[in-house]
């Protein structure tokens, strides 16, 4: 049931209880988690908001860390950090860091979807509004963001990134159609970001002068998958990926009671 898909994991700097919502099981065992702030019913389920990239005029700037500009190629070496990622990077390093970081999964994949066949339009676009096939596949290595380099690209300095489109469309979202489901609500059946927009990590396309990158709307077009320029400033929803030795201690899942997580060492 994907309204008992609440985890309560985590304090922030401030000594307050951090929510989440699950998203999905990885290829790896671990459970993927969506943000949601302070509260089950917070109506700003982000940690700030942010542009995906400040620079736009560039096709490398669909990525979450890119290198050369001009190309895909040249983006995939992945050695500047996305303006998004120091946002992310910056809450993990001051919030979850050294108390929390143990408890996640270095091997979790987080799929930033640069594949494209004519250099325009990215593997997400042809999934979700050409062909309604989404996927958890990542093709790439250099695509698959994580810590653990065995995986993955091993890029990521901490374990923690974005949701993806396709994990969008797989909990009832579509293109440009409102989606009240919930990734969506609070538990009072409002909006969790309000008003606000955020981003997701996936590439959408690349017009020859603007870079494009999913994102999921607010209260005013609830809750579907829409497309804007990277240098646009929207709500930053982290996502994490829980070890698959981690075992919860209380909870059912609800917004009342949601799953705890036994915070001890053993096993993980």
């Amino acid at each position: 049931n994907a309204t008992d898909n609440w985890v309560k994991f985590g304090k922030n700097a401030s000594n307050q209880d951090l929510y989440w919502r699950i998203i999905r099981t990885n290829s790896d065992g671990s459970v993927r988690l969506l943000y949601h702030g302070t509260s089950t019913t917070a109506t700003d389920a982000y940690i700030g908001t942010s542009a995906f990239n400040s620079s736009y005029a560039d096709t490398a700037y669909v990525s979450y860390m890119y290198g050369s500009l001009g190309s895909i190629p040249g983006a995939r070496e992945n050695t500047t950090d996305s303006t998004i990622k120091t946002i992310i990077d910056n809450w993990y390093k001051d919030n979850l860091n050294t108390n929390y970081g143990k408890y996640l999964s270095t091997t979790a994949v987080y799929c930033n979807d640069r594949s494209t066949s004519d250099n325009t339009y990215f593997g997400a676009y042809t999934r979700l509004l050409t062909n309604k096939t989404p996927s958890y596949d990542c093709t790439a290595t250099e695509d698959k963001f994580t810590v653990d380099s065995t995986v993955g690209n091993g890029k990521l300095t901490y374990p923690i990134a974005l949701m993806t489109a396709d994990e969008v469309s797989f909990a009832g979202g579509l293109w440009g159609t409102n989606a009240r489901t919930w990734y969506y609500y609070n538990s009072a059946n409002g909006s969790s970001t309000g008003s606000d927009y955020w981003w997701l990590l996936s590439p959408d396309y690349w017009d020859g002068g603007n870079a494009f990158v999913f994102y999921v709307t607010g209260s005013s077009y609830p809750g579907y998958l829409n497309e804007a320029s990277v240098y646009n400033t929207l709500g930053v929803r982290p996502a994490i990926s829980l070890k698959t030795c981690i075992k919860y201690s209380t909870g059912n899942g609800s917004a009342s009671d949601p799953y705890t997580i036994k915070e001890t060492a053993s096993g993980c």
